[in-house]
């Protein structure tokens, strides 16, 4: 009884999440679904009583996203969460590699970003969603989306984010 009880609540946290990314492919919407990022911990050196500071870094694993861009202005369709709005969102360039992709600082807000705001991308309001487009074409490389007001997940403050690829054309 308790599993299923369990199960419900699970149900409902994740349906009362309006939050949706989407990026147009050839004329039709695919969604771009929330990955959540991984955190390493480098404890800093201890030298007698002194404590170095720790390194903390976020990734994503895969050295590439899933979700490719049609090409160096992608169009999105962001649907924001109950508490969100636009402005919130913003768009980071990843240090791509091998087996994975890296964010440049741990923090969202320490990175160079793009919000989407009208005075970098075209915007149109689409019922409870927003169409945006950057004004300036993207760099071929990996980026993230992501909600710079959501709450941290976990003891490491992991965050969801929605990847993406710019490929070279």
């Amino acid at each position: 009884m308790k599993r299923i009880i369990c199960l419900l609540s699970l149900c409902f946290a994740l349906a009362g999440r309006a939050q949706k990314v989407e990026v147009s492919v050839n004329g039709n919407w695919a969604e771009i679904y929330a990955q959540q990022t991984q955190s390493e911990l480098k404890p800093g050196w201890k030298i007698v009583d002194y404590q170095m500071k720790s390194k903390l870094t976020r990734y994503l694993s895969g050295g590439h996203a899933s979700q490719l861009t049609d090409g160096n202005r992608p169009i999105f369709r962001v649907t924001p969460g109950e508490k969100e709005v636009l402005v919130d969102y913003v768009i980071i360039r990843l240090k791509a590699m091998k087996t994975y992709r890296k964010m440049f600082r741990p923090l969202l807000i320490e990175n160079n970003y793009t919000r989407l705001e009208p005075s970098t991308f075209d915007i149109k309001a689409e019922s409870d969603s927003f169409i945006c487009q950057p004004r300036q074409p993207l760099a071929a490389g990996e980026y993230i989306l992501a909600c710079i007001s959501q709450p941290p997940i976990g003891e490491l403050q992991d965050l969801l984010v929605y990847p993406f690829t710019v490929v070279k054309e």
